[in-house]
């Protein structure tokens, strides 16, 4: 379900004209900018740890690892 232009429009004018409302929602777009590269620091740590549990499973018919 989206919010029409109108509804948005509405929205952001609430916002920008009541002082309180417009300080929670740059402390809430302030938190989740800040957590985003928190977010990808994960991600990136838990792919790399994947990526070397599947290398180390991965044996050749040799018996060499997979690179």
């Amino acid at each position: 379900m989206s919010a029409s232009a109108h509804d948005l429009a509405a929205e952001l004018d609430r916002i920008a004209s009541d002082p309180e409302t417009r300080a929670l929602f740059r402390a809430g777009l302030n938190r989740a900018i800040a957590q985003r590269p928190a977010d990808s620091a994960e991600s990136a740590d838990f792919m790399e740890a994947a990526a070397e549990a599947l290398q180390a499973g991965l044996r050749l018919p040799t018996g060499e690892r997979a690179a």
